[in-house]
């Protein structure tokens, strides 16, 4: 009869500390957009609604940084970093928004003229 033997108990690795990924590496027109987006979170000018604006904007930054001669791409990512600092419309106060509605543009009109006097 054959005996069977157990195998060997496997001694337990200790589990290696998780490192942090390394922070990605940006270009110099990343870079600013990334301090640009911190700044308007931190002004809570930014919420839920504005995350396709900031993808747009991130996606044509990195693609800038690659080809910083085309003045195409940088006329896209200029519009595009001026829409995302333009404050959105959730983040307005409605007071606001209702007084703007309720405004008119009120014009100088010309004084009607005075008969002269003298005459």
């Amino acid at each position: 009869m054959a005996t069977s033997k157990k195998p060997a108990p496997v001694a337990k690795k200790k589990a290696a500390p998780k490192k942090a990924p390394p922070a990605p590496v940006y270009g110099q027109v990343r870079t600013a957009l990334e301090v640009t987006i911190e700044a308007l979170n931190k002004d809570g000018r930014l919420g839920p609604l504005d995350s396709a604006r900031i993808a747009i904007a991130r996606v044509l930054a990195s693609v800038v940084d690659l080809e910083p001669e085309s003045a195409i791409l940088w006329r896209e990512y200029r519009s595009a970093e001026k829409a995302l600092r333009e404050e959105s419309n959730a983040n307005e106060d409605p007071f606001d928004h209702l007084l703007r509605s309720l405004s008119t543009t009120i014009r100088d009109e010309a004084e009607p003229k005075k008969p002269n006097p003298r005459r």
